[in-house]
């Protein structure tokens, strides 16, 4: 798993839809869904469900955009505590 896998889960997960993702972040679909596929095969689960006219997160899916959310929140925190420290 890596930070740009996260990404764009985070974003398709946000606009429920990789076509939409794919025009706000100026990548191909095909890339997104290649990094979404290798993100559920690292996890072990499909997070989204997929089919012609939508996009919706799957059970497991809400569960890792919920620590995912509340990783990122939580790391801004500490980079702002730390900098604060040394600054």
């Amino acid at each position: 798993m890596n930070d740009l896998q996260i990404d764009y889960f985070m974003a398709v997960a946000t606009n429920l839809s990789f076509t939409k993702t794919s025009e706000e972040l100026f990548v191909s679909h095909s890339a997104i869904s290649r990094q979404i596929s290798q993100l559920e095969k690292e996890l072990g689960c499909k997070l989204f469900r997929r089919n012609n006219q939508r996009t919706e997160l799957t059970e497991e899916g809400r569960l890792y955009f919920d620590l995912f959310s509340k990783f990122k929140a939580e790391f801004i925190n500490t980079k702002m505590k730390a900098e604060s420290i040394t600054g």
